[in-house]
């Protein structure tokens, strides 16, 4: 009784913040939060602009660019805060990490964000994750690469751990063995690739701001080629630099789901009660290249089938 008390009492607090108000009307205003003015912002907000005017609404837009540079939130931010907007669309890491910080009084959705931790401590916020499901990743990698058996990953543990504990269980019910090397400083991963170097049949890029970091991208896809390991890679830029493949994203699509939430929100649902998402639709990139210098078949349907072949 006294759990559900409260659950009832958080619940009331919710609505109270976000009032009901019955179906989105016309006269919404949206603040567009965007990271970077570049191709994938501008196709999610595309995405997320066809969405919502499919559904009959014609709000009004207002975006504002925080060009790559935190420094330039803080006055922006007072803009949307002053601005009598009704919804936050907040597009990357950087627009959606000051949204959450700096805006509590007005529901915000996000996008382009590579984890959605921090939406989870704001009551006011929601959004659609980047990273694939691990089932998704590992699934692919079997399509990709059958006769692969054990995948070598590199990660911090301060970042990765649990994810990667997660990711050993899946594996295994795909018949796959995770060989993992935890790494504690950029320095330690020359010597973790060399462990690796005898034991893995491929290498799964899994997203790690240590170990994926622009200054160790030459010495791993070095590694991959000297002992024809196949690298997978978190993007189609590592793909063209000369991963094997990677998972992408239809930017419109991540813009629709986006808008979704959006029109829940604009409904009265309070954004803490949506859960965050996770992208519906897979695409993908492969380095043919690569794959005939490592004697790796991929067949004409997959070639077919990619957004990008390099």
């Amino acid at each position: 009784m006294i759990i559900r008390a409260i659950i009832s009492a958080a619940l009331f607090a919710c609505l109270a913040f976000f009032p009901a108000r019955g179906d989105a009307s016309a006269g919404e205003r949206i603040a567009v939060l965007i990271s970077l003015d570049e191709a994938p912002f501008q196709e999610t907000l595309a995405g997320f602009r066809e969405h919502i005017s499919r559904q009959g609404l014609q709000p009004a837009y207002e975006i504002f660019s925080l060009e790559g540079n935190v420094s330039t939130a803080g006055p922006v931010l007072k803009k949307i805060r002053s601005g009598g907007f009704t919804l936050v669309l907040a597009l990357g890491s950087l627009a959606t990490d000051s949204a959450v910080k700096e805006i509590a009084d007005i529901p915000i959705v996000a996008g382009l964000i590579l984890r959605t931790d921090a939406l989870k401590k704001a009551p006011n916020a929601t959004g659609v994750g980047l990273e694939f499901p691990l089932e998704t990743q590992l699934s692919w990698m079997r399509r990709m690469l059958p006769e692969a058996r054990t995948v070598g990953v590199i990660y911090s543990p301060q970042e990765n751990r649990k994810k990667i504990e997660a990711a050993a269980r899946i594996a295994r019910t795909l018949g796959l063995e995770l060989e993992q090397q935890e790494v504690s400083a950029p320095q330690d991963v020359p010597a973790a690739l060399n462990r690796l170097s005898q034991k893995a049949d491929v290498l799964w890029g899994v997203a790690d701001t240590l170990v994926l970091s622009p200054q160790l991208a030459k010495p791993i896809l070095l590694f991959s080629f000297r002992n024809s390991i196949p690298f997978i890679g978190p993007s189609a830029a590592w793909v063209k630099a000369g991963a094997l493949y990677s998972l992408d994203w239809d930017y419109k699509d991540l813009g629709a789901q986006c808008a979704e939430m959006a029109l829940q929100v604009l409904r009265g649902v309070p954004p803490g009660s949506i859960p965050a998402a996770v992208p519906r639709k897979v695409l993908y990139s492969v380095n043919r290249n690569t794959a005939q210098q490592m004697k790796i078949t991929i067949s004409e349907q997959f070639l077919r089938g990619a957004r990008n072949v390099f």
